[in-house]
């Protein structure tokens, strides 16, 4: 039986919402407030929220905030009065999963909870199934645009978390910024061939280089290839430009902290800091990074 937190500051809508649930089949509670409903949630966890939106105290905005932040698998659907449609509006864009009228409450608030949960449940089986999943492998082929670069890190970071809830976030972050890393590098070293002492110098030369080049031939035309692999135990991410490539030998020692100044070998440095393993190819057109998921922290095999 799905439970049901019910956040209500009328003793006779709590009353009249919670017989209706119940009626419906769920177990309903109710809390009083925005404040007695997520200090509830902290010993007890429900399946779903249905709260009121204009409160005293915490706000149902606020208590869509807070949920989101404690318990974001649990959905929160919104009660709505008249009037209140740009508070709802502002709630939906924080997180909260639907709304019900409070005027269309008995006729829309059970079929409205019912959908969210069947949506939330198979939310929380996919997760669960992710981390039986043996091994998956991508292939992406990326024009030379940074604007793709952030959703493809966000995609590896989930299906990292996917696989290992408890992975350490701040470790999630790095993984992102060493995929940023290497991408932005196999962009503009790569395939649009500008150097590194142009960006050492400072100045608008490299900025304006790239932007000429992104429409010249044949640099236009190159594109990154990029194959992600995800096992229970590990990401493996390969990164290949379609540049003429450089010789790795003669990039300054990345794992070296005097270089931490050199702009040209930052990227470099927080690849080789952030990853556990860093090879290139000798065509030097291509990356390969390395992450432990399980035991992470750990020297990958």
């Amino acid at each position: 039986m799905a439970r049901v937190l019910v956040v209500e500051d009328s003793p006779d809508q709590a009353r009249l919402i919670a017989g209706l649930l119940q009626s419906a089949g769920f177990a309903a509670e109710v809390a009083a407030s925005g404040e007695e409903a997520i200090e509830a949630m902290g010993s007890n966890t429900p399946d779903l929220v249905a709260t009121d939106l204009i409160m005293p105290g915490l706000s149902g905005l606020e208590v869509v905030e807070e949920v989101k932040r404690r318990h974001p698998l649990v959905p929160v659907i919104l009660m709505t009065a008249f009037g209140s449609g740009e508070i709802a509006a502002r709630a939906l864009q924080k997180g909260a999963a639907s709304y019900v009228p409070k005027r269309r409450v008995h006729d829309e608030l059970v079929p409205t909870i019912r959908d969210t949960l069947a949506l939330a449940r198979a939310r929380r089986e996919k997760a669960r199934m992710l981390r039986f999943l043996e091994s998956s492998e991508h292939r992406f082929v990326l024009e030379n645009d940074p604007d793709l670069v952030p959703p493809l890190a966000a995609y590896v970071q989930e299906g990292i978390r996917a696989r290992d809830e408890h992975f350490d976030e701040s470790e999630l972050m790095q993984v992102g910024i060493a995929i940023h890393e290497a991408m932005v590098n196999a962009m503009h070293h790569g395939n649009l061939e500008i150097g590194s002492e142009l960006r050492e110098a400072g100045g608008d030369v490299y900025r304006d280089l790239i932007e000429r080049r992104l429409g010249e031939e044949p640099y236009r035309d190159r594109r990154v290839h990029v194959t992600l692999k995800l096992t229970r135990t590990k990401l493996t991410c390969v990164i290949r430009d379609e540049g003429p490539g450089f010789d790795p030998a003669q990039v300054p020692d990345p794992t070296n902290p005097d270089n931490l100044e050199r702009v040209s070998g930052r990227g470099l440095f927080l690849i080789w800091t952030f990853m556990d393993r860093v090879t290139h190819n000798e065509a030097g057109n291509q990356i390969k990074l390395v992450k432990r998921i399980a035991q992470s922290g750990g020297k990958a095999s």
